[in-house]
């Protein structure tokens, strides 16, 4: 008769059980068609049960803004199991023979009734219309919990003949659950696919639509040019797949564009009015979030981090531009005082940390000031290590560095030490005024080298009407008598046409809307948006009578090097 240890038995015990639960989590994606038009999605999931013969299959708690990812699964069957219980969360309790075969399938609906419009800035409800869908895999793929690091599979499967499919989980190479959740999904028998060739050879579009004043050529050039730049920064690999999921969003009232971005891949959602030069920025946040904080550190969940996450990533954002001759000079200037003023006139520039965490994501000013605060805060620290020679693009590799030998290291706490080891002293001063407690932050003058920063005092900015409720309703609204809007002509009721002047929290430019009025008449409005109380910013300018010789320095400062 053989004999175990009590030990021996448990070791043997636990490593059966994590055997059990690394074992392939199986996942198909099929499009539900019903008279010709798609109607949902339909996800299976093939897995085995804990050996305590007590699994769960969740989703996630939340998703961004999203509360309840889980609710827009419906119709769960599991086969292979003794008993189902729904829980709450969002969470379904399978009770079976341990470790016996279990599968789940379900449907997802979409949160949209009709296409989403610029009207609809969050995107993280899944998209599911008659020809077409987009969704990320947190909103569609449910998980047995605790099995995040299991190996898994992705399918896709059912799909009538034309249409097309495309997404980050068709990269080759070997997959974890964590993975499948963390993906961009995209079908339609409009889908249009660019592939990038030569230097760019892994790179792909996936696009649905078409925007008024670009095309698909122009994209592609100026998305594969920003991959391009940033894998250089990074020295990563040319040739690693990466697809980019193009999804245009009719312009309603007023423009906008967002993004998610993702380990090999990112998806924009971006209004059809705008130009490739306004999307830019966008492509190059988007992209840089490959590796921050996917390869810097570990996010917090409350966001308290977000300053680092979003704010670095909007610094490297006008410097990636500027360094691959994707941004000019005036361009580079232009779009730090759009951050200057918007920092300086924020209702919640001095929030601090613990009410960030608290609000980010129910408090549009709030979630906005982290990006603005933080490229204030990155502009700072360059600055800092500029005096001496060194740069912060050094402390972002140190980062990376210490990420791949620590990966459970949390992302502010990496970039202490990184800035600790280029620097040779701490950085938890200014973090600590800056970002924990919100003092107002005044960047020095010597903050953009070359450039000149000044302080400057004006009109704050009023757009006559309310903004909010314009864009929900579709037509213009809350129109003040007593405003500039009013002045000018502009009425409750209006259509916007589209807008062709004007800077965002500047009140010395002048905004100009085409509108149409109660009797269908195309109008001009045009009025200086003047408030009635004073605001103090930083603004930041190019000196006059700068050579093209001291320019072409300059950029080469501010852009690091290989800037052009």
């Amino acid at each position: 008769m053989r004999r175990f240890s009590f030990g021996v038995v448990i070791a043997l015990f636990l490593t059966t059980q994590a055997r059990a639960e690394l074992a392939p989590v199986r996942y198909v994606l099929s499009p539900v068609i019903e008279k010709g038009a798609l109607r949902a999605l339909a996800v299976d999931i093939d897995f085995k049960a804990d050996l305590s013969g007590v699994t769960r299959l969740r989703f996630f708690d939340h998703v961004e803004s999203e509360k309840r990812p889980g609710r827009y699964a419906e119709d769960l069957v599991i086969t292979g199991a003794d008993r189902v219980t729904p829980l709450d969360g969002d969470q379904t309790e399978i009770r079976s023979a341990p470790g016996a075969p279990l599968h789940a399938r379900y449907r997802i609906r979409s949160g949209y009734a009709a296409p989403p419009t610029t009207q609809d800035v969050d995107q993280t409800r899944p998209i599911i219309l008659p020809d077409w869908f987009y969704t990320a895999g947190e909103m569609v793929f449910a998980f047995p919990a605790g099995r995040r690091d299991a190996p898994a599979t992705f399918t896709w499967a059912g799909a009538p003949e034309g249409f097309a499919f495309d997404s980050n989980l068709t990269h080759p190479g070997a997959r974890t659950v964590e993975d499948i959740l963390h993906s961009i999904l995209i079908g339609s028998p409009r889908l249009r696919t660019i592939r990038g060739g030569g230097r760019d050879a892994g790179l792909r579009i996936a696009a649905l639509g078409a925007f008024d004043r670009f095309d698909d050529p122009a994209f592609a050039e100026a998305a594969f040019a920003v991959v391009r730049a940033e894998r250089a920064f990074w020295g990563d690999r040319a040739r690693a797949p990466f697809l980019i999921a193009l999804a245009p969003l009719r312009t309603q009232v007023f423009e906008s564009y967002s993004g998610r971005g993702l380990d090999g891949a990112f998806a924009l959602w971006v209004g059809t009015s705008l130009t490739l030069k306004e999307v830019l920025p966008l492509l190059a946040h988007e992209h840089f979030h490959a590796w921050n904080p996917a390869q810097l550190g570990a996010q917090d969940a409350d966001r308290s981090s977000a300053w680092l996450s979003e704010g670095f990533t909007d610094f490297y954002t006008k410097r990636m531009l500027l360094r691959a001759g994707m941004m000019d000079l005036p361009a580079y200037v232009a779009s730090w005082n759009e951050w200057l003023r918007a920092y300086g006139v924020s209702p919640a520039r001095n929030a601090p940390e613990a009410r960030i965490a608290q609000a980010y994501w129910t408090d549009h000013d709030v979630e906005e000031i982290t990006y603005k605060r933080g490229a204030m805060l990155a502009a700072l620290f360059d600055a800092q290590l500029r005096r001496s020679g060194k740069s912060l693009d050094a402390v972002m590799r140190e980062m990376r560095s210490r990420y791949r030998h620590a990966p459970e290291s949390r992302l502010r706490v990496n970039f202490e030490a990184a800035f600790q080891t280029v620097a040779g002293r701490s950085a938890l001063a200014d973090i600590d005024r800056y970002e924990t407690r919100g003092e107002t932050l005044s960047l020095p003058t010597d903050a953009f080298a070359c450039l000149q920063l000044r302080t400057v005092t004006q009109p704050a900015f009023d757009l006559g009407f309310d903004a909010d409720a314009t864009a929900e309703a579709g037509h213009f609204t809350g129109v003040d008598p007593a405003g500039p809007a009013y002045a000018a002509g502009l009425r409750d009721g209006m259509t916007r046409l589209g807008r062709e002047g004007g800077a965002m929290n500047d009140s010395s430019v002048e905004i100009v809307y085409r509108v149409t009025d109660a009797t269908g008449q195309e109008r001009v409005i045009r009025y200086r948006p003047v408030g009635k109380t004073m605001v103090t910013f930083q603004r930041l300018e190019v000196p006059a009578g700068l050579s093209p010789a001291r320019t072409r320095a300059c950029v080469r400062t501010l852009g690091g090097p290989g800037a052009r």
